[in-house]
């Protein structure tokens, strides 16, 4: 896999995290020895991580693609880091990344999971970007209590803690050492976030404003076992006025879909972002 971790600060005037990066959280680049004219800026989701990309990543590069995927702050080092952050130092960690990289090539693609949907596409609503496809976009989100957050975010605590276990049966595609999913586990996702919860949802909300100003043609995928985000998010985006956009349904999908236990469902959707964004 030829992949390299010596990337730009892409968090430059965002929040700038005071613990260490986890190792499978680095952000990274997949380049070819003859640089190609077209690259994809992979976005990651919520509470994830660069090494959760890999597999696109892989895929694109062998399809003559370069590839990029930055690290959000708040994101793959510790749960008071991520408290510190908001929607703007997420999105604004991609739109930099964006910005070096379109500067580089001719063409530059997107690729977002779940909240790298939304970032993706106001990316899109204030960039040339000529073709994208979203993993889950995270538009309608099942796992977020609107209601409840709307005004208890100021009164809950500022993380709850949630059950979570280790799920050795999945299989990683990052460089990593073998502990990083439990330590990504003991900081993220052994708790719920109601503040930064609140800000997905209010990043969600301006994504679907600006849905009718992407141009981009778009391929939105969803997944019949995905337990976080609802298959109506990928119908609003395969219905945005402007460009040309399709949406695949995978019935045996779930959420993660770029490492799904389902190895069919991982390689159909991986293949369908290749075709979609090699396609003539």
């Amino acid at each position: 896999m030829q992949i390299s971790y010596e990337v730009p600060n892409w968090t430059e005037g965002c929040y700038q995290d005071k613990a260490s990066v986890i190792l499978c959280a680095r952000p990274w680049k997949m380049v070819h020895q003859k640089k190609s004219a077209k690259a994809v800026l992979l976005c990651h989701g919520f509470c994830g991580y660069p090494g959760e990309l890999i597999r696109p990543g892989m895929d694109l590069f062998d399809a003559g693609f370069d590839v990029f995927c930055p690290r959000y702050s708040g994101h793959g080092t510790s749960g008071a880091d991520f408290l510190s952050t908001t929607r703007k130092d997420w999105l604004g960690t991609a739109q930099n990344a964006y910005n070096d990289i379109s500067e580089q090539y001719k063409s530059v693609y997107l690729c977002g999971h779940s909240m790298g949907g939304p970032v993706a596409i106001l990316i899109a609503s204030r960039n040339p970007v000529e073709r994208m496809a979203l993993i889950a976009p995270a538009l309608d989100i099942k796992v977020i209590p609107v209601g409840k957050l709307r005004f208890g975010r100021f009164f809950l605590p500022k993380r709850i803690k949630t059950e979570w276990v280790h799920d050795g049966s999945y299989h990683f595609y990052y460089e990593g050492t073998s502990q990083d999913d439990q330590l990504l586990g003991n900081e993220y996702w052994s708790y719920r976030y109601p503040r930064q919860s609140w800000q997905l949802h209010l990043l969600a909300n301006e994504a679907k404003k600006a849905l009718p100003q992407v141009k981009a043609d778009t391929l939105a995928l969803s997944g019949g076992r995905d337990l976080s985000v609802a298959e109506s998010s990928s119908i609003l985006v395969a219905h945005k006025p402007l460009g040309k956009n399709e949406h695949l349904h995978l019935p045996d999908a779930s959420h993660l879909m770029c490492y799904d236990k389902d190895l069919n469902s991982q390689n159909k959707a991986m293949g369908a972002i290749v075709e979609w964004m090699t396609k003539q």
